[in-house]
């Protein structure tokens, strides 16, 4: 009795447990798919992707002023380029 009783309450909590987890994140993705959030979300990501572009833009432009005074030391090459 005491058993069936036990594992009844059991199942009884674990669903009620799991019920409010569901309902909570349901709440939370509704908060988070509103027309405001979902602006704020896009202009701050969209934030982020222009400053890591300008970032590597920058890298590169680095990486290749190293390249060419690397080449032009091996080939003892003027700054200038020749004209034809």
């Amino acid at each position: 009795m005491f058993k069936r009783l036990f594992f009844a309450m059991l199942g009884l909590g674990a669903g009620i447990a799991l019920g409010i987890f569901v309902v909570r994140k349901l709440e939370a993705t509704q908060r988070a798919l509103r027309p405001d959030n979902l602006a704020a979300s896009a202009a701050a990501r969209a934030g982020g992707v222009r400053s890591r572009w300008a970032t590597a833009v920058e890298a590169g432009r680095k990486a290749s002023e190293q390249k060419e005074a690397e080449l032009r030391a091996v080939y003892r090459a003027s700054s200038a380029p020749q004209e034809r």
